[in-house]
């Protein structure tokens, strides 16, 4: 079984998928591949936004992130330059295996859902994600409530959703909703 696992700015996708790792799943995070990515399309990217966003040889994600999170031109620049190449190592990491929880914020947006039997959005109201990425990520209040602005709510994609996870409260409450929903998921096959 496919699952796409989805949801907004640290609204717990990676506890999430480790505890479907737990279960035996494989998992894809569709974030790692768009650092390799990033990489890989480094040339075109500094094309698009110039050698300022490069740190020696590497692409400073920071400087790049703060480019495309206060400008949706530019992010859409960056995405039509990097998605096509995720979509595309997601689909070969799919073959051949059975088991597989794709974790990607942007899940429904670059289309993987289509790749998914069980779609799982998680839920996470905006002071608290926003606090989450603060310690997380080592951003300010503006910066992380930035990078949530930058994604589209939730709510708006639930008819591509087949179950909406809570996780508003105690990380051990969420960890619990977790196991039992994969418990479910094992009976279904």
């Amino acid at each position: 079984m496919i699952i796409g696992l989805t949801g907004n700015y640290c609204s717990g996708k990676s506890i999430a998928c480790s505890i479907f790792q737990q279960y035996g799943y494989d998992a894809i995070d569709v974030d790692l591949i768009g650092h390799d990515v990033l990489e890989d399309k480094k040339r075109e990217i500094v094309e698009v936004f110039g050698e300022e966003i490069l740190k020696g040889e590497l692409i400073n994600r920071k400087k790049l992130g703060h480019i495309v999170f206060n400008d949706h031109t530019k992010r859409k620049e960056l995405e039509d330059i990097v998605h096509p190449e995720m979509v595309s190592r997601v689909k070969e990491v799919l073959k051949n295996k059975r088991d597989v929880v794709i974790n990607a914020a942007l899940l429904i947006e670059m289309g993987l859902f289509t790749l998914c039997d069980f779609v799982i959005g998680l839920e996470a109201k905006e002071e608290l994600a926003v606090k989450r990425g603060m310690v997380r990520d080592m951003l300010s209040h503006e910066e992380a409530t930035l990078r949530l602005k930058a994604q589209i709510p939730l709510k708006e994609k639930l008819h591509y959703v087949d179950k909406v996870i809570d996780n508003n409260g105690e990380k051990k409450d969420f960890e619990n909703r977790m196991r039992a929903l994969i418990q479910l998921l094992g009976q279904k096959e």
